[in-house]
């Protein structure tokens, strides 16, 4: 039937996404054999999401933000996953990303809605689409701190990064005593506006890395 082969087309495009690792943690020399996936990367956030809406009440639609959250790294499948030492622009990823899933995507009954629904998310032009952005984000500084607690994060490559932080470089460095914290220092402004993330990124940061 054409809506099956629609269904395992779709699934066949995302399941890239299981041996595609995070470039982030490639740049970065994390020394470990096996690196996160981007898949992995998705799961986590589901399982922050999931985790905060049990804790707190939120006032969203948390089936379009497990939506979002499930399909945010679409884009991927096709375009190489940038990082802050790649030269490009929020405006040119957003754009490139939006020709990447119009091609996953194609086909679908959903299509449009799922286009939609992403374009939504790169946006965050709801409140569902911000507090997923907050939930991607959060993901990988929390990710950044586990490896930094296996002792596989160097505290001096982490550093290297300074030279991209531009007029915040010095204070992040004051604040940063190890390799993830220069991660969690660069992205706590997004989350000083949200008393959710402020708080539980704070307590992320203070997890304690043994001897």
């Amino acid at each position: 039937m054409k809506r099956n082969s629609k269904i395992i087309e779709f699934y066949m495009f995302a399941n890239r996404l299981k041996t595609t690792i995070r470039k982030g943690w490639i740049e970065i020399g994390i020394d470990k054999d096996r690196l996160e996936s981007v898949a992995e990367h998705v799961y986590g956030t589901l399982i922050i999401a999931i985790g905060i809406n049990s804790e707190y009440s939120l006032n969203l639609d948390m089936y379009k933000v497990l939506k979002m959250l499930a399909l945010h790294e679409t884009e991927e499948i096709l375009m190489t996953d940038y990082t802050i030492r790649d030269n490009i622009t929020a405006h040119e990823k957003i754009e490139e990303g939006k020709l990447c899933v119009e091609k996953v995507v194609k086909g679908l009954n959903e299509e449009e809605d799922l286009k939609a629904l992403l374009l939504e998310f790169s946006t965050r032009k709801s409140k569902e689409a911000m507090f997923a952005h907050l939930v991607d984000k959060i993901e990988c500084d929390f990710q950044a701190k586990l490896y930094d607690l296996e002792g596989v994060m160097d505290y001096n490559k982490a550093r290297e990064d300074l030279g991209y932080y531009g007029n915040r470089a010095d204070e992040i460095d004051s604040r940063s005593k190890t390799a993830s914290d220069f991660w969690i220092e660069y992205d706590r402004p997004r989350y000083d506006n949200d008393d959710i993330f402020k708080t539980l990124i704070e307590d992320i940061k203070n997890i304690d890395i043994k001897e």
